[in-house]
């Protein structure tokens, strides 16, 4: 596979400071106290009431030392939520702008920035690392936005601000496997996400989707005539690839004029 490229910016927050892993273990979706260093995982922060406030990356670089990473304009939110609950927790949370260039393909041959942290992603591709930093350069050829949305859509997870917001319900975004602890202790929210997840999941959930008929955002999805989805992100050119909402208890999808529209769970890739 050929070395390919995508830069982009990122929020970061740094969370620092002796009491770090057991407050974060305490307020996120994410078990916390058993990462290893150098070790990310997908999360959420949640409302006390059980909906989104954040959705982001958590890596351990140390002990008592973490990077969230987030998408941008998401970042301060982030980190104000987390101050809010910290009282004499002795933790210091500061929220950054950096840069994250995404690497396609082996990424043992590449030359990282120094001081760059060098992440693997949670997309179904193996080949894929992500690398943070205040500053990045990488002598990459480079993926245009489509190029990288479509790779997403195929391989990707959907994101907050995109394809769900905050207010959403986490159960409805199918990330509850890679975001959420079910054996962990209290956390905030936790019990809206468990009492829906005992009643099989979300009324709605987040889908990949593949049709060899143009789609646009907003475009209805249909089951035996009733309308059961609606695409929330897609590719502008064929093979159609994107998101979509859907009834959680749907087995097949047309379009309004009644062509077959391939869905999947984010689990999955559509071959």
């Amino acid at each position: 596979m050929t070395l390919m490229a995508y830069l982009s910016d990122r929020d970061v927050v740094t969370a620092q400071g002796p009491d770090t892993e057991v407050y974060l273990h305490g307020q996120i979706s994410q078990n916390v106290d058993d990462m290893l260093d150098g070790e990310s995982r997908l999360s959420f922060l949640l409302e006390p009431k059980g909906n989104i406030e954040s959705c982001f990356r958590i890596t351990r670089l140390r002990k008592d030392d973490y990077l969230l990473d987030t998408e941008v304009g998401h970042g301060q939110f982030l980190c104000a939520s987390l101050e809010r609950f910290k009282l004499r927790s002795k933790t210091e949370f500061v929220s950054r702008e950096w840069k994250m260039i995404s690497v396609f393909g082996d990424s043992e041959t590449v030359d990282v920035s120094p001081g760059a942290i060098s992440i693997r992603s949670s997309w179904l591709s193996s080949h894929h690392l992500d690398l943070l930093a205040e500053e990045l350069t990488v002598d990459l050829p480079e993926y245009g936005q489509d190029e990288y949305e479509r790779l997403r859509y195929g391989y990707g997870l959907p994101v907050i601000g995109k394809e769900f917001q905050v207010g959403s319900v986490p159960n409805e975004t199918d990330l509850l496997s890679l975001a959420v602890s079910f054996d962990k202790g209290c956390y905030r929210g936790q019990e809206l996400v468990e009492r829906i997840d005992s009643r099989k999941g979300g009324r709605q959930l987040v889908r990949r989707i593949r049709s060899d008929v143009a789609l646009a955002v907003k475009d209805p999805l249909f089951e035996d005539g009733q309308k059961v989805g609606e695409v929330l992100a897609v590719a502008s050119s064929p093979t159609y690839l994107g998101f979509a909402s859907v009834k959680s208890q749907v087995e097949t999808l047309t379009t309004e004029s009644g062509e077959p529209v391939k869905f999947s769970s984010l689990s999955k890739v559509l071959s």
